[in-house]
């Protein structure tokens, strides 16, 4: 079952989701993606000749969701303007290279509607959302930031670079844990 919930003072673009660890209440319409909504945007999306369809999160494993929407709330914020220069496809590649941890690009476009993001453009294979990094690289030394730059970083991530997130290794530590017997999941090496 999937927990929807909101946080505090959340804006139209944005509501979260969390697993086992934390109920609240229900989404309302203008306060982010209700399950309502949810379903009725993947409803649309039946209608149209749509690749990497977002219902396709609804097979991850409840600790596969936990660690995506733990990933989702820490790496990305919400901004005026679509980042358009990171596409859901290029996001996902970002969380992989956190984690470890393979979704698919459909898996990882669903978690972005759990969470509240909704697509500039819904019709596209690869959507855009109005977001961005929540450790901006302005906020670096010219220095720092040239670096990552130059060493192909990610902009998005749990963490500033080079700190861990002891909660985030956990999760993934579930997901695994919770996959070793099952010879069809696959680690990233």
């Amino acid at each position: 079952m999937l927990t929807w919930y909101t946080r505090g003072a959340v804006n139209s673009d944005r509501c979260s989701y969390l697993g086992e660890y934390s109920r609240k209440e229900i989404c309302k319409g203008e306060w982010g993606m209700s399950r309502k909504d949810y379903e009725r945007l993947c409803s649309e999306l039946d209608n149209t000749r749509q690749k990497d369809h977002p219902h396709a999160y609804e097979v991850l494993s409840q600790e596969e969701r936990e660690a995506l929407q733990y990933w989702i709330e820490r790496a990305i914020q919400t901004a005026p303007k679509a980042d358009e220069r990171h596409s859901s496809y290029g996001l996902k590649h970002e969380y992989e290279r956190e984690t470890k941890l393979y979704v698919s690009h459909a898996q990882f476009k669903g978690a972005m509607l759990v969470a509240g993001y909704l697509p500039t453009e819904k019709g596209e294979q690869s959507w855009h959302f109005k977001i961005k990094p929540a450790y901006d690289e302005k906020s670096f030394s010219h220095d720092v930031a040239s670096q990552n730059k130059r060493l192909r970083l990610p902009a998005y991530r749990s963490t500033p670079q080079g700190e861990q997130d002891p909660e985030l290794n956990a999760l993934v530590q579930k997901v695994l844990a919770s996959h070793r017997d099952d010879d069809t999941y696959a680690v990233m090496i």
